[in-house]
């Protein structure tokens, strides 16, 4: 008879715990800059939170400089930046966007959840911090497409690149693919390692 695996319950729990913390930072992170921008800014359509190569001034320059972007109702009253599409704008012109990512969104946290749910051995940890990432900002950005009718967008980084504004959520998403796709690469490895040792199954 073969033991069954158990789940690892500690690893399971840290991949919600990191979503449930990857989410908060985003929601929050979008709610204080938001709140905190004032009315009286001037006619911009961001300001600069750090700059490297010209100190003491506003006026972009070709070098780095990290912005909070932001826009103006009719009234000249300071918005969220609201991207309706998804990652680089895309799908952000046409009036399906936000509809169409909502629900490939919720798709998406419930598939990993469900997945995470299920799991009946303890993942890798670059695996559990993939997936806890992942969930995390998708959970994020579904929030805003639900509640503001799209993503609110506001950090602008430029060096080297011109950078699509974006936002803590999609930190989250591009850090957790990247260690997925590390993971994936490393898997091959690891498969050939672990045929190599000897068996620990009873067999029937």
């Amino acid at each position: 008879m073969i033991d069954k695996p158990s789940i690892s319950w500690p690893r399971t729990a840290a991949i919600f715990g990191m979503a449930v913390a990857a989410c908060v930072i985003d929601l929050v992170s979008k709610e204080l800059v938001f709140a905190r921008l004032s009315e009286g800014v001037e006619n911009r359509s961001w300001v600069t939170l750090v700059t490297l190569g010209a100190p003491g001034t506003m006026e972009p320059v070709p070098g780095f400089h990290l912005d909070i972007a932001f826009s103006r109702d009719e009234s000249g009253r300071v918005v969220p930046f609201v991207n309706h599409g998804a990652l680089f704008g895309m799908g952000g012109s046409q009036w399906w966007g936000n509809a169409f990512f909502t629900i490939i969104s919720l798709a998406a946290a419930v598939g990993i959840a469900i997945w995470v749910a299920l799991m009946r051995k303890p993942p890798e940890w670059i695996l559990a911090v993939a997936l806890g990432l992942i969930l995390g900002g998708t959970v994020g950005n579904l929030h805003d497409r639900a509640i503001h009718g799209g993503v609110r967008d506001f950090l602008h980084w430029n060096y080297l690149f011109d950078w699509p504004v974006f936002n803590m959520a999609d930190v989250f998403l591009v850090t957790g693919a990247g260690l997925l796709l590390l993971h994936v690469s490393l898997m091959p490895g690891e498969a050939a390692a672990t045929a190599k040792e000897p068996s620990t199954g009873v067999s029937p």
